[in-house]
């Protein structure tokens, strides 16, 4: 497994040209490949109190919510990833939830099954090793050693074409 690079701060107080800017970036994690070719993703962003960046992200904490807002679409250059949120928790910085490059098999379906026994909510939803998952990151306001983590499973992936 591999753990976080230390510059991922960097996109903390960057904006998306560079500049310095309290909100800072959404980022994908740094040892994430850009094309979403890994099995495991992850995405930070600042839990802004005006609701944006992933300001939106603890009214997950409301199950109702979740009922109707389970379902995002992540578009890179060349493809739409569908996904379905199954699980959200309180995160630990430094617990299996932020390390990257898991492979299917036991070990990625036993993280997966933490990530659904975790869960703020059952949402019936179960994930195979052999599936995407991507997770949104943001801090929780309470201190640093604890984030609220939104853990979804790509259910559809489409092409996009070049015109």
């Amino acid at each position: 497994m591999k753990n976080l690079p230390k510059d991922n701060e960097k996109y903390l107080r960057k904006d998306i040209h560079g500049n310095e800017h309290i909100a800072g970036s959404i980022f994908l994690e740094g040892l994430n490949q850009s094309d979403f070719f890994d099995l495991y993703n992850i995405i930070y962003g600042h839990n802004m109190n005006n609701g944006s960046m992933f300001g939106s992200l603890k009214k997950y904490k409301d199950e109702g919510f979740w009922k109707k807002n389970q379902y995002f679409t992540v578009y890179t250059e060349s493809t739409a990833y569908r996904y379905q949120i199954f699980s959200y928790e309180n995160a630990i910085v430094g617990s299996n939830v932020y390390k990257v490059g898991y492979q299917p098999g036991e070990e990625y379906q036993t993280f997966i099954d933490e990530m659904v026994k975790n869960s703020d909510f059952d949402t019936g939803i179960r994930s195979k090793s052999s599936n995407k998952i991507l997770t949104l990151s943001t801090c929780t306001g309470n201190g640093y050693s604890k984030r609220f983590a939104v853990h979804a499973v790509c259910i559809d992936t489409q092409k996009i074409s070049e015109e």
